[in-house]
C-alpha cells in the first residue's frame, strides 16, 4: 500500500474511534435494541468508509452524523412495518381460509357473541320461507327429505335454501373477520 491509503486508513481509524460510540449509543436509544443500534452504526461507517470525501478533514460531523442515523432507524422502522403487514396479512389470509373450510373453532372462540349476532341479524333477513327451511334444518335437526315431506316441497329446493342460507351466512362471518381484524 502507498503512504496516502495508510495516512486514510489511520485517519478512518481515528474517525471511526472518536464517533462509533455516539453513533451507536444514539441508535440504541431510538430503537432500544443493542444489535439494531450495532447494525445501524457499521451501516453508516460502511457507507463513510466507502466515501472520504465526506469525512476526511472534517473536524466535528456531529450534526451530520445524527441526521444519518436517525433517516436510517426511520428506514429500519419502516422496514419493520412492512414485515409487521405482512405477518398480519399472512395470518389473516390463514384465517379467512379456515373460515372458508368450514373450520370456524378461532371465529368461535375470539368472535363468537358478536358473530352470533350478527348471524341471527342475517336469518332475519331471509325470506320467509329459506328462513323456515333452514331453521328446520338445523335448529330442529330434520333431515332434508324430512323438510321436504313437512313443507310439501322438493328435495331439491330444501337444498337450495339451505346452501344460499349458509352463502349468506358465510359471507356475514367474512365480514365480521375482515372488520374486526383488519385495521
Amino acid at each position: 500500500m502507498d503512504k496516502k491509503t495508510d495516512d486514510m486508513d489511520a485517519r478512518f481509524e481515528q474517525f471511526y474511534a472518536a464517533n462509533f460510540p455516539r453513533v451507536k449509543n444514539f441508535a440504541r436509544l431510538l430503537t432500544k435494541s443493542e444489535e439494531d443500534a450495532e447494525d445501524i452504526a457499521q451501516n453508516i461507517f460502511l457507507k463513510l468508509w466507502t466515501r472520504p470525501e465526506l469525512w476526511a478533514g472534517e473536524e466535528s460531523m456531529n450534526s451530520y452524523l445524527y441526521t444519518v442515523t436517525r433517516n436510517e432507524i426511520f428506514n429500519l422502522f419502516k422496514h419493520q412495518k412492512i414485515e409487521q403487514e405482512y405477518e398480519n396479512k399472512i395470518i389473516k389470509a390463514q384465517l379467512i381460509g379456515e373460515l372458508c373450510d368450514e373450520d370456524t373453532t378461532l371465529l368461535e372462540e375470539i368472535y363468537y357473541k358478536e358473530a352470533l349476532m350478527l348471524v341471527e341479524l342475517a336469518l332475519t333477513q331471509l325470506p320467509p320461507r329459506r328462513k323456515e327451511v333452514f331453521e328446520m334444518s338445523r335448529l330442529e335437526g330434520l333431515s332434508h327429505k324430512e323438510i321436504a315431506e313437512k313443507l310439501q316441497i322438493p328435495l331439491r329446493t330444501v337444498e337450495d335454501h339451505i346452501y344460499k342460507t349458509l352463502t349468506e351466512l358465510r359471507k356475514v362471518l367474512m365480514f365480521v373477520i375482515l372488520h374486526l381484524i383488519l385495521p
